[in-house]
């Protein structure tokens, strides 16, 4: 009996090492492990805060495909595991918001990519994990006429605004709304608030032509 102890306890302890084990680390103490990234390889490193909550973001590549890490804590913990995602574009701006009141953070990371609907990620946050938040989509009606993409995003206030060139009448009417990007300038711009709602969704407001 003492030999099969010792036998069973053994066994426990080579499985008890085999096993991961969880720790709290800091957003520099490793990057992300799939798909695989050079540590030396950070093109973007920034951290924001909203309320109680802090977010770093990491960004690994040069190339148009990148792959960012985002770590979120409350406080001192984490409150969930890092995310690690492909992204288009080099990032430009991260910002944090509550659109919708809710107690739960949201994460706008903006980047350069000039595709339409394109150049936006955003993540909400609650005590013990994320959601994705769906993009707001081509604008719809009148809005959306001679857009092409190239947008541009900021959060002001409980809103989302976004910004991007659209065609002339002319161009806009020979294509219906579709032209392609590099003839969008001639027809000034046009914004777009949202606001978010209880679901998470974005919801379309005002509409702003500007120069």
């Amino acid at each position: 009996m003492l030999l099969a102890g010792g036998v069973l306890a053994a066994s426990l302890t080579a499985c008890d090492s085999a096993r991961p084990i969880a720790s709290e680390t800091s957003s520099a103490d490793s990057v992300p492990t799939s798909p695989t990234v050079e540590e030396s390889d950070v093109s973007f490193n920034r951290e924001v805060t909203q309320g109680n909550f802090r977010f770093t973001v990491k960004t690994y590549g040069s190339q148009d495909q990148r792959v960012a890490s985002i770590r979120s804590y409350r406080g001192a913990a984490q409150t969930t595991d890092p995310i690690r995602t492909d992204i288009s574009g080099a990032v430009t701006d991260v910002a944090t918001g509550d659109l919708n009141g809710n107690g739960k953070p949201e994460l706008y990371v903006m980047t350069d990519n000039k595709k339409a609907n394109g150049g936006l990620y955003v993540f909400e946050f609650g005590e013990r994990g994320y959601t994705p938040v769906t993009l707001p989509g081509t604008p719809a009606g009148s809005a959306g006429i001679g857009y092409s993409g190239q947008d541009t995003y900021r959060i002001q206030g409980n809103k989302l605004v976004r910004t991007f060139p659209v065609a002339s009448s002319t161009d806009a009417a020979g294509t219906a709304g579709a032209t392609t990007a590099g003839s969008t300038t001639a027809g000034g711009t046009r914004s777009v608030e949202y606001t978010l709602d209880a679901n998470g969704r974005f919801v379309m407001g005002p509409v702003t032509n500007g120069q």
